[in-house]
């Protein structure tokens, strides 16, 4: 007597075996920036790597280095339980403040009267670290808080309590461009808990006027700021990269003069593999390849804000906003820079630019991101197949 088995049975079932679940449109798009980034910081620093260190992949070998590593810890980000997110807040927060004291002692690395890193075998820029530490600690916390950021003295003036160890580190290393995202980041963070615009109005006044003091205390920070007002005042000095960055933009066209041909390869334009990889990008490849990084940002933005609107809970929504606003404004700021619309930093062009450090913390930024966007907002079903 054969067993007749109902189509609907359990047993009958096929077993779905479920992959990655995140946003494909970030993950192509990171990946997209990181190998094109690639391509750039070949182009951009083959012969000076191999003037100095008789290798023209020094920089790349480096970088591609620094993202496996990013990509190796992002991994675990994405394979963790999405609560240790929260839980990694306070860990990460300690250990972001002890690095950045070690930056003084005698692991301290300086370079050009800047002490910014520390020696771990490698040198490790660990202000870039602090962001994501930064971001995760006041997003915990606010969140936490959720609903009552009415009370500014109980709730919101703690949260500045929460930062100012970061805040002040970071700037006597000396490094005021990282302050100034870093001060960014709190007011998107507050402005995303939901804190009343005009309060948001006043504390950004105040801070404005505060980082106006900071700027202000340093000679080499009022030449910068002299020098980005009329770069022609001092064309072999101060202004000089500026000038030759907007040289090297003007002279690109609509294609570009090709791949290895700019400026950048015969020594004109100094730190053209990291600050000003925009102008090469400019020169080599034109107005084309220009558009191509900047609808890249866009599309990370985009993205960015979707995983923050999608996200499962209000510690999540913050988490992916912060980190959105920390990819943004150093986009931001780095193009401006070479365009001659901000007064130099020192940021690096996420996933462009040479910089290990950075590359490393934004990839496992993403990542983070990415983990936010596999977990189903309560209001999920509706959103089904939304873009």
């Amino acid at each position: 007597m054969s067993t007749v088995v109902h189509p609907q049975s359990p047993s009958m079932k096929p077993v779905a075996h479920r992959g990655f679940t995140g946003d494909w449109k970030l993950f192509g798009t990171v990946l997209g920036l990181a190998l094109f980034g690639l391509l750039m910081i070949l182009s951009a620093s083959s012969s000076f790597a191999d003037l100095v260190y008789g290798d023209s992949l020094t920089f790349v070998t480096r970088q591609v280095g620094a993202l496996t590593m990013g990509a190796i810890a992002g991994a675990a980000v994405l394979l963790a339980p999405y609560r240790m997110l929260s839980k990694a807040a306070l860990p990460a927060y300690i250990a972001a403040i002890i690095g950045l004291m070690l930056v003084f002692s005698p692991l301290g690395v300086t370079v050009k009267g800047a002490t910014r890193w520390i020696w771990l075998g490698v040198n490790l820029q660990v202000s870039e670290f602090a962001k994501i530490a930064l971001i995760l600690i006041l997003s915990n916390y606010l969140a936490r808080n959720e609903g009552r950021l009415h009370d500014v003295v109980g709730v919101v003036l703690p949260s500045f309590g929460v930062s100012a160890p970061i805040l002040l580190l970071v700037f006597v290393e000396p490094d005021f461009g990282t302050t100034v995202v870093l001060s960014g980041l709190i007011g998107i963070l507050l402005i995303v808990a939901g804190l009343r615009l005009y309060w948001v109005a006043g504390l950004g006044l105040a801070a404005l006027g505060g980082l106006a003091v900071m700027g202000m205390s340093a000679e080499y920070r009022m030449r910068r700021l002299t020098s980005f007002l009329d770069p022609f005042a001092d064309p072999a000095g101060d202004g000089y990269q500026v000038i030759q960055g907007w040289i090297a933009m003007s002279s690109g066209g609509w294609t570009g003069r090709g791949l290895g041909t700019g400026v950048a390869q015969s020594g004109f334009l100094p730190e053209a593999h990291t600050d000003f990889i925009s102008a090469v990008v400019a020169e080599e490849l034109g107005v084309v390849g220009w558009s191509i990084v900047i609808l890249g940002y866009v599309m990370l933005v985009w993205r960015g804000m979707r995983i923050s609107e999608r996200a499962p809970d209000h510690f999540g929504q913050l988490v992916a906003a912060g980190i959105t606003g920390m990819l943004a404004a150093q986009a931001c700021v780095n193009l401006g820079v070479v365009a001659g619309l901000a007064p130099a930093k020192g940021l690096v062009l996420p996933f462009m630019s040479y910089g290990a450090s950075a590359a490393l913390v934004h990839t496992v930024a993403v990542a983070i991101l990415l983990r936010i966007s596999m977990e189903k907002a309560p209001e999920s079903p509706s959103l089904e197949g939304s873009a």
